[in-house]
């Protein structure tokens, strides 16, 4: 599964199943919006330990990802959309909304992204 994810450039899943803590994991694409997405990466650390740390991907790049795959699935997806509206309205008025606008216009997810600002209840 991952060496198929490396191949076509696209993601694969961690689970941990003592917890079923789930990691979503995505390879690099040649595209401006992926080089974007990684530029971005917040490192975050997951224990007291400092050198135990992660990339993530930053709010509004989750946002951005689930949109453009909640439009490829055929907006049938209601995972990807609930977790979209999760995002919205845990980071609400912390998100770059002008960064939001333009990459959700550049990836044409502009009309969906409005519908879930609405929906979530987020006042740009």
């Amino acid at each position: 599964m991952i060496l198929n994810a490396i191949e076509k450039q696209s993601s694969f899943n961690i689970i941990h199943l003592e917890t079923m803590f789930k990691i979503d994991v995505f390879i690099l694409k040649n595209q401006p919006f992926s080089s974007q997405v990684f530029s971005r990466r917040e490192k975050k650390f997951v224990s007291q330990d400092l050198s135990k740390q992660l990339y993530l991907a930053s709010p509004e790049d989750i946002i951005l990802t689930k949109l453009d795959w909640y439009k490829s699935g055929g907006e049938s997806l209601e995972q990807q959309w609930k977790d979209i509206l999760g995002v919205l309205k845990v980071q609400g008025t912390k998100l770059d909304m002008n960064y939001l606008k333009h990459w959700a216009g550049e990836l044409s997810v502009l009309d969906l992204l409005n519908k879930a600002l609405e929906d979530a209840g987020v006042m740009e």
